[in-house]
């Protein structure tokens, strides 16, 4: 099972995902649409589209080992003040990543303790 350094490189990974996503969502989508090329209503699958990611990322952490997961939460807490001082994420991030992440763990944990 993959340990802490795969984790770490995930964690890092998701935020910077995060980032170009929202990038090409702030930039790229509204000119498409402008030209008519994408649907007005395209923003509206944006939100779902990324909770059901985030219940499926927490989801998989029951098959993480601990030293996975570890690196999944430092990688993104060691991204997160990176993209938050050059102005990319903003608090609602914050508090979005810090629950996934408190998320994954409390399942972790709970699976571990009950022997599933």
């Amino acid at each position: 099972m993959p340990g802490m350094d795969y984790g770490l490189e995930r964690g890092f990974g998701m935020i910077v995902e995060t980032v170009v996503v929202a990038l090409l969502i702030s930039e790229l989508v509204p000119l498409l649409v402008e030209q008519g090329m994408l649907p007005s209503g395209i923003f509206w699958w944006v939100i779902p589209v990324s909770i059901v990611s985030a219940v499926m990322t927490v989801d998989a952490s029951r098959y993480w080992s601990f030293g996975y997961l570890a690196g999944v939460c430092i990688g993104i807490y060691l991204a997160i003040p990176i993209f938050l001082e050059a102005g990319l994420l903003s608090t609602l991030d914050i508090l979005i990543y810090g629950g996934l992440a408190l998320a994954a763990v409390g399942l972790r944990v709970k699976i571990h303790s009950s022997g599933f």
